[in-house]
């Protein structure tokens, strides 16, 4: 079990350009996101950095505009452009690390449980029960086309198809009991058959029968994490999720969807200290806070006013040359609800928007620099203080980092930001659990 006073952190990994939209042509990242030792690397030191996690996220289309063209988002390279399957790079990352978690996005709409099932459970073993399946359900009439589909279903009906498909994914886990694999050599039994069991189908609608062609989990099961940010998906977090990646733009905020998800938790009949809630955070850190806000500065000064109007016009389904840079983002935003697939994410950008009196200009820069999520910017214990205080005070359960640069970022609040946490007792120095549900301290 971890200590309370620890600080789980999970890195959220999709080069090649991250949330920062210059990251790809920035002097301080690295290039060779399409070769297996970046992400070897890159794995190696977030578990010398003392993370409990590495994640990839994914996306089964490039995000097309209004008119279903993708040629600005490839032009520009814009967020989505490049996804690897996050499960070969899953398998990358356990070869490459002895204790690091890996998180690993599969999508309910369009797998089979039994795939679904099988792929994670045969990743947790190799990696030594280090898995952990990030939820989702897709969004978009893009992905559903290139998956065989006229278009994406409705948030609901995605959202109910996933409570069934994560039911059979446990229950599938579960058709070996622990102690089923006997490996008796002097009695000749390879398995126990009576530990051995189907899914029972009461109702005749289960989504597989199993029993699963593998035995039960090092940890467990894998842990299930999950980020719906709308009425439904924060009912599909309470019931189900481990671990929620949640994006708020606020220490507030952050504050109010803990309780929030809590609260459904315990209205589930879970134990609400069986869900951890991790707020986005997007660091940049220098040796001292002047250089920090130089170095952000600096990223700033990439940007092309053009270019970012373009990408949020493509974010919002939006006609470029119809934007008023100088015109109100919230008014903008309010045009075109529902383009982006997120009512949460919406609502996030219509909040941070209306508080601090963004014009369009101002929200396609922070979208592009961050997609709204906070920046702590400053020296080491700066952005310790900041991330310490957040915990402290009932806001976070730890924190997703979300990098502008790869490498670089990591490798500076590697050796800058963690190196500060251990002097604090706030992350293990020599973690003792090596499965990610004993690093994190959840229920096996």
């Amino acid at each position: 079990m971890r200590s309370s006073a620890d600080i789980p952190l999970v890195a959220m990994v999709n080069p090649p350009t991250s949330q920062y939209s210059e990251n790809w042509r920035h002097p301080l990242a690295r290039t060779d996101w399409l070769d297996a030792r970046f992400y070897a690397d890159l794995a190696r030191t977030l578990e010398r950095g003392g993370f409990a996690m590495m994640f990839m996220p994914d996306a089964l289309a490039i995000p097309e505009d209004g008119a279903g063209s993708y040629a600005t988002t490839v032009r520009t390279g814009g967020k989505g452009t490049i996804y690897l399957d996050p499960v070969v790079v899953a398998s990358v990352v356990a070869a490459s690390t002895t204790h690091l978690g890996i998180g690993a996005t599969m999508s309910t709409t369009f797998l089979p449980p039994y795939a679904i099932a099988r792929t994670m459970l045969t990743l947790d073993h190799l990696s030594g029960g280090r898995m952990a399946w990030n939820v989702v359900t897709s969004t978009t009439d893009a992905e559903a086309r290139n998956m065989g589909m006229d278009a994406i279903p409705g948030k609901v009906e995605r959202y109910d198809h996933a409570d069934q498909v994560v039911r059979t994914v446990l229950d599938l886990w579960a058709t070996w009991a622990p102690g089923a694999l006997t490996l008796d050599g002097d009695a000749r039994v390879f398995a126990d058959p009576n530990l051995v069991s189907r899914i029972p189908d009461s109702d005749g609608q289960a989504l597989s029968r199993g029993p699963l062609t593998l035995p039960r989990s090092p940890q467990g099961r894998p842990v299930l994490m999950q980020a719906g940010a709308s009425e439904r998906g924060r009912a599909f977090a309470a019931q189900w999720a481990e671990l929620v990646f949640v994006v708020a733009d606020s220490p507030d905020a952050m504050r109010a969807i803990r309780t929030d998800l809590r609260e459904r938790a315990a209205a589930a009949g879970r134990d609400p200290d069986g869900m951890l809630v991790l707020p986005a955070v997007q660091p940049v850190v220098g040796a001292t806070d002047e250089g920090a806000r130089n170095r952000l500065a600096e990223m700033e000064s990439f940007l092309d006013e053009d270019e970012v109007l373009t990408i949020l016009a493509r974010l919002l389904h939006a006609d470029p040359a119809e934007l008023d840079s100088d015109g109100d983002a919230v008014t903008l935003i309010e045009a075109h609800r529902g383009s982006t697939g997120s009512d949460g994410f919406e609502e996030m950008l219509i909040r941070a928007s209306r508080a601090e009196g963004l014009t369009v200009r101002d929200l396609a820069v922070r979208q592009a620099m961050s997609q709204l999520k906070p920046q702590p910017t400053g020296s080491p214990a700066t952005v310790a203080d900041y991330l310490c205080d957040l915990m402290d005070s009932g806001a976070a359960d730890g924190f997703v980092i979300m990098p502008s640069l790869y490498p670089s970022s990591i490798e500076d609040f590697v050796d800058g930001v963690s190196a500060e946490l251990r002097r604090r007792d706030r992350l293990p120095k020599n973690p003792e659990n090596r499965t990610l549900r004993g690093r994190l301290g959840l229920p096996v």
